[in-house]
């Protein structure tokens, strides 16, 4: 587990996962239609919003330590 915390991690394990299908089902992106065209994008994207709020949450958190 790294420090950013058991959610962050599964999350970005399921982008690695959609990313690497998308690739092999479009290997050039271009090609694909994107966000709007594309819902192996649309989720990649979704996911890419959701680890950057765990990292948020994270970042903001108080250490425990430092708790009172």
């Amino acid at each position: 587990m790294s420090i950013y915390g058991e959610e962050f991690d599964q999350l970005a394990a399921e982008w690695r996962t959609l990313e690497n299908a998308h690739d092999r089902e479009h290997p050039d992106r271009g090609d694909c239609g994107g966000v709007g065209g594309c819902t192996a994008m649309l989720l990649a994207v979704d996911l890419q919003h959701r680890m950057m709020d765990a990292l948020w949450e994270w970042r903001t958190r108080e250490p425990a330590g430092r708790r009172r």
